[in-house]
């Protein structure tokens, strides 16, 4: 398994801190791309084919720790976006898990529902 620690956000200010795993049939791939490349995921599938097919996220609110301290402008237990992800590929294998923090002024986030395909689903906070 390939572990990736990222600090990233638009315009080159950072305002999101990426802890991400990728399984051991995409570690190969992900471990030489660039520290600053906007989208892994783009460009996974570049070099492994179509891997990601599937992804569940969960966003959630959670007090800053000390490694996200790294975040410019934050202090520990200051609030933060968390976004804990998992994509699979059409056969249902995992190829990574993600846990995001993101500054709240930093990140948005939008979700397209449709009568045939409601995304979101409330969930009692773990």
């Amino acid at each position: 398994m390939l572990h990736v620690l990222r600090l990233r956000g638009p315009d080159g200010e950072p305002g999101l801190l990426e802890r991400t795993v990728y399984a051991d049939r995409i570690a190969p791939a992900g471990e030489p791309i660039e520290p600053d490349r906007p989208s892994v995921t783009r460009r996974l599938p570049d070099d492994t084919g179509p891997a990601f097919a599937y992804g569940e996220h969960v966003i959630d609110a959670v007090a800053a720790g000390a490694r996200d301290a790294e975040l410019p402008g934050i202090r520990r237990t200051s609030p933060l976006l968390r976004v804990r992800r998992v994509t699979t590929t059409r056969e249902g294998r995992p190829v990574e898990w993600s846990d995001d923090r993101c500054r709240s002024d930093a990140v948005s986030f939008s979700v397209h529902n449709s009568i045939g395909n409601n995304a979101l689903a409330p969930k009692t906070a773990d």
